[in-house]
């Protein structure tokens, strides 16, 4: 499982525990995200800084682990957080992504070689199993070095695999022209009508895109006050139903905006919003990260339209893929966003119990995993 000992013995780690150290880290943290071969939008400086000052709650413990080489360079970092649940009467210390609190598939950041990265982490982790009892890795990609390699973590542990999400992804090969004409028919007419409609019933509907760091920040109240309806219909969860997600795109999606890594769009009308999506982008991928609706207009369903029309934006530029996390639409509704996106990405939750803690009888007594299947 692990690398020989010359290779690891070349890498240590050191946990960041405070937003003091955070902070210290910022330099190094963010040029290895310039040349990083595995990199995400959730394992970012700019991410986790922003959400554990916005999304933390009392409790959480930063347990970030960064890895250096023997030339003491960043060459890797696992951005976690220690979370205090109650189960069967006890306090049980769970380790997380940070990146799960406000993200999408967070994985890990490495210069090169994340397996190598991956193995020394999981010796750190070994090293300091007094201080956690349960590892809980969520959205993990097909092949990656903990679904291969901690199946069977070794003596003293236990581990469970799940399937977890399925994001919808499409790539952005050929046109938009093309992509329509491999639509089903029922979807191409479908689509049509409802252009037709949103012309007849909302002559004066435009769309519009806030992508700047000052416009981003207006168009995001826009978007909030929009998902208000959404609140107050108690339809799903909304990032507005939480000040703390609020105050985190408020402070996060202006630093994005400023590198052309955010953009908020809006279909207005003459009444006000019909719907609207937040999207970020990592790499050449485009992410619909947040879509909305007002409700009054649900049957129009606005949220598809805005959706759509930014996917055929998205064909036009330079990005190669496009993807959905939370795109919200109407219960019920006829037409889906999904008939837009070709490609499933399977992802695959990974719990490892210490038995070796107060946890392990138990974990090993009453099947602990399902517990933490939630």
């Amino acid at each position: 499982m692990n690398l020989p000992e010359s290779r690891a013995s070349a890498l240590s780690v050191t946990l960041v525990r405070d937003e003091s150290a955070l902070l210290a880290l910022r330099s190094a943290w963010e040029s290895l995200e310039d040349q990083a071969v595995e990199y995400g939008l959730y394992v970012t400086w700019g991410y986790v800084h922003h959400a554990w000052q916005h999304l933390a709650e009392p409790g959480h413990a930063l347990w970030v682990m960064a890895v250096h080489d023997a030339a003491e360079r960043l060459v890797g970092v696992l951005p976690l957080v220690r979370v205090p649940e109650r189960h069967y009467g006890m306090t049980v210390q769970v380790l997380r992504h940070i990146g799960i609190w406000e993200g999408d598939r967070p994985g890990l950041l490495a210069l090169e070689d994340a397996d190598r990265v991956w193995s020394v982490l999981w010796q750190e982790l070994v090293a300091l199993r007094s201080e956690w009892q349960v590892l809980d890795l969520r959205e993990l990609v097909s092949g990656c070095w903990p679904l291969r390699e901690l199946q069977r973590p070794g003596r003293g542990f236990s581990s469970e695999s799940l399937p977890d999400i399925e994001a919808p992804y499409q790539r952005l090969d050929g046109d938009w022209e093309l992509h329509v004409a491999t639509r089903r028919d029922a979807v191409q007419a479908q689509w049509a009508r409802m252009q037709q409609r949103l012309q007849l019933e909302q002559p004066g509907a435009c769309m519009v895109v806030a992508q700047g760091p000052d416009d981003i920040v207006e168009a995001l109240e826009r978007y909030l006050a929009l998902e208000q309806a959404l609140v107050q219909a108690g339809s799903g969860v909304t990032i507005g139903s939480d000040p703390r997600r609020a105050a985190f795109y408020r402070a996060w999606l202006p630093v994005l905006a400023r590198r052309g890594d955010a953009a908020v769009w809006l279909l207005a009308s003459d009444g006000g919003e019909l719907a609207g999506l937040i999207r970020l982008r990592c790499g050449d991928t485009w992410i619909e990260r947040h879509a909305c609706y007002d409700p009054t207009h649900a049957d129009i369903t606005p949220s598809l339209l805005l959706t759509v029309e930014a996917l055929q934006q998205t064909f036009a530029s330079t990005a190669e893929a496009s993807t959905l996390v939370s795109v919200r639409e109407p219960e019920g509704a006829s037409a889906s966003v999904l008939d837009w996106y070709d490609g499933r990405s399977l992802t695959r939750r990974l719990s490892v119990w210490n038995l070796q803690s107060r946890l392990g009888p138990i974990a090993l007594l009453k099947g602990l995993g399902s517990k933490f299947r939630g």
